[in-house]
């Protein structure tokens, strides 16, 4: 399961969806597919739902999708943004 991090607020700002870092104070920035795969994680989606939900969205090869829903968890958990538990 992925959840995003106890010390990352964040909020919709000018049609962007910014997260705050409240241990070092970092802001980051994401586009309109981060965004969507970030709402999708806070409801509580799996992988794979995001995946389906992202493929109609945008009218897009699915492994395409998951691609880059895989590379952007993996980032995110790299900087402490998300967490993965088993």
């Amino acid at each position: 399961m992925i959840r995003i991090a106890p010390h990352v607020a964040w909020s919709c700002q000018e049609g962007e969806l910014a997260l705050f870092d409240e241990r070092d104070g970092s802001y980051h920035a994401l586009n309109e597919t981060g965004a969507a795969i970030w709402r999708a994680i806070d409801a509580g989606c799996d992988r794979r739902s995001i995946g389906i939900e992202l493929a109609l969205r945008f009218d897009a090869p699915r492994a395409t999708i998951e691609s880059s829903i895989e590379e952007f968890i993996v980032a995110a958990c790299e900087k402490g943004l998300l967490e993965e538990t088993p």
